[in-house]
């Protein structure tokens, strides 16, 4: 088993999923429940979505766990490799027919993200990457340039867990000091699609505090094998939460900076 067989399964669970999320988009999605926070809500279509890519994935090979959004651990087999799905990341989005919503497969071997696939299905736009492949949109590598902090557009991914008000405080001005200093900064609802645009360079760059990781894990590696600069880190394995900055090469000392100045995530 390599990277490109495991991509290519990544791939087909990606899609399949995203045909049940366009079978139901135009319904009426109000049944929701919520999570840790307002924003932080599962419908049952995450769930048929997540069904369709556990079966897939099991498929394949039946002796990787498989970590879940919705689900959690749902295949506690091999410790040292893993996938990692969000099968609906922007759900609020998606539930008010905003069409900036994807899914999201990671494939994790020995805390090292391996190959990923997001699939963007209103606009029929598939982002894959494998180390050792490279990064790709629709079968386009893709490589990022580089470019001034001015001119950069970023996107912020908060946490869906409520920080206390000193936190979140910082966090609102952060956003508001980087969109005041540079082309914008925008908060989309959709952490692994930013990650996805930063790879093909529509963003700049793009951070996060405490995110789980089954919305980023799989976008940071497109990202990164595009030519992104990447830091991150762990700050809970057990509930998956993770912080991270990446940006275009040229830009990412000053963005650090600003972000560290707020938040001290590393």
């Amino acid at each position: 088993m390599n990277n490109s067989e495991i991509l290519k399964v990544a791939i087909k669970a990606s899609v399949e999923a995203g045909k049940i999320l366009m079978q139901n988009f135009e319904k009426n999605n109000s049944s929701f429940k919520i999570k840790e926070s307002l924003r932080d809500i599962s419908t049952e279509i995450d769930t048929m979505a997540e069904n369709t890519i556990i079966k897939i994935l099991k498929n394949f090979d039946d002796e990787i766990t498989i970590y879940t959004e919705e689900q959690g651990l749902v295949n506690d087999k091999s410790k040292n490799k893993y996938w990692i799905i969000d099968a609906l990341d922007g759900t609020v989005n998606y539930i008010n027919r905003i069409p900036f919503f994807c899914v999201s497969i990671a494939f994790v071997k020995d805390d090292k993200v391996e190959t990923s696939a997001i699939f963007v299905p209103y606009f029929n736009d598939l982002y894959f990457a494998a180390r050792g492949i490279g990064s790709f949109k629709n079968h386009q590598a893709l490589k990022v340039g580089d470019c001034n902090f001015s001119d950069s557009l970023f996107a912020v991914s908060f946490s869906g867990k409520n920080h206390e008000p000193k936190i979140r405080k910082k966090e609102f001005e952060l956003l508001g000091e980087v969109n005041d200093s540079s082309r914008g900064c925008l908060r989309t609802g959709s952490a692994a699609l930013n990650l996805a645009l930063l790879a093909e360079g529509s963003f700049d760059g793009c951070w996060g505090k405490a995110n789980k990781y089954w919305d980023i894990a799989a976008g940071l590696l497109i990202a990164e094998l595009a030519g992104n600069k990447l830091k991150k880190k762990m700050i809970s394995k057990d509930n998956f939460l993770c912080s991270f900055i990446i940006s275009k090469p040229s830009i990412l000392k000053e963005i650090t900076n600003k972000v560290q100045s707020k938040l001290k995530l590393f």
